[in-house]
């Protein structure tokens, strides 16, 4: 077996599998490495929805949201057993952040980015028909949108993305510790360890795709000096054992005036989140006692009988994208060093992973065949092609 590769992706959430699988279609002898177990990490810390990102859509991030929207249709045709489109309820109380007709303005705009060919559009629920919600307070309640979305098990994503890398030719390596990557006339020699066993190999290229770990990462390579300082952004959730309803729900916080996912999960119920900039080591992020109060007090004044205490709280770190100098002009989710055979990932999220992947594999591709002969110079294959 050759231990010399094209890429070496560090990093085994849905970012750093997308690109593996993108790069293995494309002919790149590609090695995936993971520290503990794949989509362990933030990936298994999301919201689990594959959606354009209601709660932050805006005229600032129109395009983003189009391109969101057209990837949860793809993604729900390349995996339709593990994405699925559901029903989302989105009530409007009289003291809301939102009003009625501003809601119902987005919504409309959200339909008219998703296009004539995805989900069905958005309806408003008759009010004769809100006993039926399973409890929601209708004390000052307006109107009760209904639109649609997708949600799905990121962490059998992941996993399932991985598979697909390896059957495509890629090497994938979990768990294993990512020790050092030293420069080398022809990319790196990474060493990687497993208990008290160690090995390295060659790569002519390293994506890096830990998330909130990548300037530990970058530092492995003696890169820190040269990548951005990233923002990053703490996500907190709460689960209940049992399940408040089978709808799934979109209601805001009665602290702040956010939206709030509250969804079947697990038997249970998913509630979150609550949203606020993170500094410090990521090993010790974890929810605080006021970030667990916020989200149960929102679940109670919305559903009044739902008096059960949370089971778990867990929170999960995603990167900010860069800003567009800091990005150099590629997608503000991309960091590329050309000359150093390096990328990075900000800002990358479930619903647009494989978009994201195909941008850095495009852009990987581009370096390489610059000094590797036409072998590698052939038409780029979408993933898109390729079911799940």
């Amino acid at each position: 077996m050759s231990t010399d590769f094209d890429l070496c992706v560090i990093g085994g959430g849905i970012i750093g599998a997308g690109i593996a699988q993108a790069a293995a279609l494309n002919g790149l002898s590609t090695v995936i490495v993971e520290r503990k177990g794949w989509g362990s990490g933030n990936t298994s810390r999301s919201n689990k929805l594959v959606h354009g990102s209601l709660e932050h859509f805006s005229g600032m991030n129109i395009f983003r949201t189009r391109e969101d929207l057209v990837e949860r249709q793809i993604l729900m045709r390349i995996a339709p057993d593990l994405i699925k489109p559901y029903w989302f309820y989105l009530p409007i109380f009289e003291n809301d952040k939102r009003s009625s007709w501003s809601t119902e303005l987005q919504l409309l705009t959200y339909d008219i980015l998703a296009g004539k060919n995805n989900l069905p559009w958005h309806k408003k629920i008759a009010e004769n028909e809100w006993r039926d919600l399973d409890g929601l307070n209708q004390s000052k309640l307006e109107a009760v949108y209904q639109f649609q979305d997708a949600q799905t098990d990121a962490l059998l994503l992941t996993q399932e993305l991985v598979r697909s890398a390896k059957m495509h030719g890629a090497l994938a390596l979990c768990p294993v510790n990512f020790d050092e990557a030293i420069k080398t006339a022809d990319g790196y020699s990474v060493q990687v360890t497993k208990g008290s066993r160690t090995r390295t190999f060659e790569c002519r290229f390293i994506a890096n795709a830990t998330g909130a770990w990548s300037s530990i990462t970058a530092g492995r390579m003696g890169l820190l000096s040269k990548i951005p300082n990233a923002q990053y952004t703490k996500s907190t959730y709460i689960e209940f054992s049992q399940q408040l309803s089978d709808k799934r729900f979109f209601i805001e916080s009665n602290h702040d005036g956010t939206r709030l996912i509250v969804m079947p999960w697990r038997g249970g119920t998913l509630v979150g989140a609550t949203e606020k900039l993170f500094t410090g080591n990521p090993e010790h992020v974890k929810p605080t006692a006021e970030e667990v109060e916020k989200l149960v007090s929102t679940v109670r004044h919305h559903f009044p009988h739902f008096n059960n205490p949370p089971s778990q709280a867990w929170s999960g770190l995603g990167s900010k994208s860069l800003s567009r100098k800091q990005a150099k002009g590629l997608d503000r989710r991309l960091f590329l060093l050309d000359e150093s055979r390096y990328l990075g990932v900000y800002g990358g999220q479930l619903t647009s992973y494989r978009i994201l992947a195909e941008k850095a594999v495009i852009n990987i591709l581009r370096i390489l065949n610059e000094t590797i002969e036409d072998t590698l110079n052939k038409p780029f294959v979408s993933s898109s092609s390729i079911s799940i």
